[in-house]
């Protein structure tokens, strides 16, 4: 009885699961697929049920009065990044499994806990997710040399027991335990690192972090939490201070898909799981070691000897900051890179041997180097930077997702910036200080990183043309085996060469801007590829502009490796920001004509980024009415997001829905359902008029909804939204199937309920369609996604 009443899921027979499955719903499984593990709610007696099969998860649930309407939710196991398992406690009568899915967000479910073997679960999980890509880069990781403490052995300090700090204990012992009771580890899974803080237990193996976190008083409730390498995007460490401030950090920024919190004034993160930190007990886990440990993991593994060679900034004369404004602002200004080298690969050693530090930037006490592998931020803590506490952040170039460069404005503003978007959420919403004050706005912490410079301390093109050549895809071979575009950035062992560090010609920057002028109109790429090549050298040497235009004081360029924005801001003009998308952080575009009354069409751009002047990963740029080919800018973005690979149908030839009668037709129409169109009438009409498709892409399925059209391809989703009275004003919004990563389908219920589908998409808008129940074949679309997302 309580398992029904807590919707508590039991265990069931697989094989019976997978015949019914193929019985009422023959279209859900693929011929190749089989249910490994199946469930169902309420002890076996609920109308919802689970199953795990060889390609995803299928969770099934039963909605409405009647049941008739059902929901089938498809979860890849590539989509998964992170997941856990909880054992029961004393009083509980369920276990628990968790979930962190791309695009999804976190999903929970309990099971019966004298029913189902939680481990069980959690070793299917294993095999299925902890393969190829998922367990990281560097798996020949360093090993630690230092000597590892057995459980509960040696003294503890009262600050120890207060903080709650971890020691480092014997790695294979616990890989030993692992391996029998209960069995967590796959079998050729090996503990690198393990830590102890208390009862609870962190532990770094070559496939990934484990924390074991053991709950409640009898300390029965444990937690198996699994996080994937791929998913660590920066790291920090930090470390002992002084009497008072015992303890050694480690910090992990992750972008696990905890499901988001919009919360203004709560005094917490937008996602609870973006930040990991544990504390070590002083003397009892060698810090550098495990930032070597991670630098191996997420940057690649040190193999090679330290070089001979100069570095790309070497001898850069250190003046001061000959500014007391810019000692107060904590500009920073260039140092030697060569120096900074030779220091932290000693003193103390955080590079690694085959890294070379390229950019070296000082403020007051603090520095910021830019190596051939990551940004490494160094904050000296204490008062006057006398403290022996130091914080070291790195940030790999891989985590880079969008960059720029903010010269100064009027005379009395005395710093440039650089501008740096990652690939994780680490917003913070701060605490409202009281009622009836309004929630203080959000920060973006490591989301979004402006670094300050003296404007006569630092070359600020140099630096951009240094984040182009780390940033920016090298041509040749960027495009993987499916022709996707891929972010093959330069390797580390391929320095930046000290040409593009050179001092820009004065004057060189003006010259630009002076041609591009104030007024709004298309510009001609061959000019402006002769400017942009000219003494700035803003575009790098095999970089040309192929589309661009200007509106208002804005310019925005489309080049063949990334998106360009020259943003004029203030009263004067000179504030002026040069930010770069690359295409490898496009997840979605739109383009919009512009309509009856409309003096501007629109180009939007979603990133893989969560920052854009607030909280947001949208980009809109106005272009002059007529001035701009919005269609070519349409078909340019597509060849550089879903680039040329393979445009074959996963639906056989002449595969379409049924034509509808007139009564469906109008209560469709009135209903605003989507009725199927003829694939081959809107794949003529894309290809020519406008001409949005690719030439090997196919139309699988397309249906109307009122003026709207949703088409599925064979590279792509395309919705067509018409808009105002005229309907003139059109969006035409791509989704590449290669960043959808899960989906789901309601059945039609009774009487006026509708089918629907539901992809998700990892940074853009997820993708919601209704259909027609008389008229479309949501199961077509199904097996379109599933041979696009599951098998991809």
């Amino acid at each position: 009885m309580s398992a029904f009443i807590s919707n508590n899921a039991t265990e069931v027979d697989p094989k019976e699961r997978e015949a019914s499955l193929r019985e009422k719903v023959p279209e859900l499984l693929a011929a190749d697929e089989h249910v490994i593990l199946a469930f169902k709610a309420r002890g076996g007696k609920g109308r919802d049920s689970s199953c795990m099969t060889n390609l995803r998860i299928i969770l099934k649930d039963k909605q409405g009065m009647s049941g008739k309407k059902t929901e089938y939710k498809s979860i890849p196991y590539k989509a998964i990044r992170g997941y856990a398992v909880e054992t029961a406690g004393s009083l509980d009568g369920d276990v628990e499994l968790k979930l962190y899915c791309a695009g999804v967000g976190k999903l929970k479910y309990d099971f019966m806990k004298k029913e189902v073997d939680i481990f069980k679960i959690k070793r299917f999980l294993n095999q299925m997710v902890l393969v190829g890509k998922g367990t990281g880069l560097g798996a020949g990781a360093t090993a630690i040399t230092t000597d590892p403490s057995a459980v509960g052995s040696g003294k503890t300090s009262i600050f120890d027991l207060v903080g709650d700090n971890a020691s480092q204990i014997d790695a294979k012992a616990v890989e030993s335990a692992l391996r029998t009771n209960p069995r967590i580890l796959v079998d050729d899974e090996s503990v690198e690192l393990a830590f102890k803080c208390g009862r609870d237990s962190f532990l770094l193996t070559d496939k990934r972090i484990l924390q074991i976190d053991v709950q409640g008083a009898s300390g029965k409730r444990i937690e198996y939490f699994t996080i994937l390498w791929p998913t660590v995007k920066a790291f920090s460490i930090e470390s002992a201070g002084n009497v008072l401030d015992r303890d050694a950090e480690l910090r992990i920024f992750t972008n696990l898909p905890d499901t988001p919190r919009d919360s203004p004034g709560a005094g917490a993160p937008r996602r609870a799981r973006t930040r990991i930190n544990i504390d070590f007990r002083k003397g009892r886990a060698d810090i550098y070691a495990i930032q070597r440990f991670f630098a191996d993991k997420v940057l690649g593994t040190d193999t090679v000897d330290p070089s001979a060679s100069a570095v790309s900034m070497a001898g850069q004369v250190d003046s001061g900051s000959g500014n007391p404004f810019s000692w107060m602002g904590d500009d920073s200004r260039m140092v030697d890179a060569e120096a900074m080298d030779r220091q932290y690969k000693v003193n103390p050693p955080i590079l690694q041997h085959c890294e070379k530090v390229e950019m070296a930037f000082k403020g007051r006490r603090d520095l910021v180097l830019m190596t051939s592998k990551r940004l490494l931020f160094v904050d000296i803590k204490g008062a006057f930077g006398l403290g022996k506490k130091v914080e070291f952040t790195s940030l790999p170039w891989t985590t880079v997702t969008a960059f720029g460069v903010k010269s100064a404005g009027s005379f009395m503003d005395k710093d440039s910036e650089c501008l740096i978007w990652t690939d994780f959420d680490d917003i913070w919403y701060p605490p409202t200080e009281g009622e009836d004050s309004p929630p203080p706005p959000p920060i973006p912490r490591r989301s979004f990183i402006e670094l300050d410079f003296q404007k006569d301390k630092v070359d600020l093109m140099a630096v951009h043309r240094y984040l182009s050549e780390r940033c920016l895809r090298v041509e040749g071979g960027h495009k993987d085996a499916d022709g996707y575009y891929t972010p093959n950035l330069r390797p580390y062992d391929m320095p930046v060469s000290p040409d593009i560090m050179a001092p820009t010609k004065p004057g060189a920057l003006d010259a630009v801007l002076g041609w591009l002028g104030n007024d709004a109109h298309a510009l001609n790429p061959a000019e402006l590829n002769a400017q942009l090549h000219g003494d700035t050298k803003m575009l790098q040497d095999d970089e040309r502009a192929v589309l661009a235009y200007k509106a208002g004081r804005d310019t925005l360029v489309f080049t063949n490796k990334r998106i360009f924005i020259i943003d004029v801001q203030g009263m004067s003009g000179k504030r002026i920001a040069y930010k770069s998308v690359p295409y490898s952080s496009v997840r979605s575009f739109a383009v919009e004509s512009a309509g009856s009354w409309d003096t501007d069409s629109e180009v939007k751009i979603w990133g893989k980024f969560h920052w854009m002047d607030g909280p947001g990963n949208k980009i809109k740029q106005d272009l002059r009415k007529g001035k701009a080919d919005i269609i070519a800018i349409q078909a340019y973005l597509a060849e550089q997001t879903i680039g040329s690979q393979d445009g074959k149908a996963a639906l056989p030839a002449g595969a379409t829905a049924a034509e509808a009668g007139k009564v469906s037709n109008l209560l469709s129409f009135l209903g605003d359902n989507a009725v199927s169109t003829n694939p081959s009438e809107i794949e003529k009409q894309f290809k020519t008029s406008p001409r949005i498709l690719q030439s090997d892409e196919k139309v699988e399925q397309a249906y109307k909804c009122g003026r709207d059209l949703c088409v599925f391809t064979s590279k792509r989703i395309v919705l067509v939204d018409r808009q105002g009275m005229s309907g003139k004003r059109i969006e035409y919004r791509t989704v590449p199937l290669r960043y959808c990563h899960a989906f789901k389908f309601n059945t039609a219920g009774s009487l006026m309920s509708e089918p629907k589908c539901k992809i998700y998409v990892s940074g853009a808008a997820d993708v919601q369609q209704d259909l027609s129940k008389s008229s479309s074949d949501v199961w077509s679309v199904q097996k379109i996604l599933a041979e696009k997302i599951l098998k991809k």
